[in-house]
């Protein structure tokens, strides 16, 4: 399979801003997120700005469980999480993603290790370019948690079902 690419505008900080195609929360679309990469972040993350772009409800998101407690500026808040979201970097989806996020928090959209960690992956400052090529060999799982599938649009897999 060859490589994720995502082209991104150096910033003068030095830090990456990927934009990324996330599922809807009807999944029957993608919406553009700008994601800061963050290699040092243990969780992707979305912030509650992107979440309501994606059309996730605070009444949904109350819903959601309980990961545990996280640090941020304005004190120890509530990390929760999303299963099954998809992420679209041009022609290939990774599906099953588990996103978190802390509601009433200023939480920013983070690209973390958690997804990161089934790729070998490099930045390129000077060119923009963001590469990720999947890892020969796949992370192992805490219990509980999800298994990533990463396919090509419009790709056919073995059972005939079309990506």
């Amino acid at each position: 399979m060859s490589p994720i690419i995502v082209k991104f505008t150096p910033r003068s900080t030095g830090r990456v801003e990927l934009a990324v195609d996330v599922m809807t929360a009807d999944r029957l679309s993608f919406e553009s997120v700008l994601f800061k990469l963050d290699t040092g972040s243990e969780f992707t993350t979305l912030s509650n700005k992107d979440l309501a772009q994606l059309g996730y409800t605070d009444a949904f998101l109350q819903t959601c469980k309980v990961y545990g407690k996280a640090s941020s500026a304005a004190g120890n808040v509530d990390l929760q999480y999303i299963d099954n979201v998809s992420l679209k970097f041009g022609d290939r989806e990774i599906q099953g993603c588990r996103v978190f996020f802390a509601l009433g928090s200023q939480l920013h959209s983070l690209f973390g290790s958690d997804i990161l960690r089934y790729f070998n992956y490099s930045v390129n400052y000077d060119a923009g370019e963001f590469q990720m090529n999947l890892a020969a060999k796949a992370p192992k799982l805490a219990h509980g948690e999800p298994q990533l599938h990463i396919y090509s649009l419009n790709q056919t897999d073995g059972d005939g079902t079309t990506h």
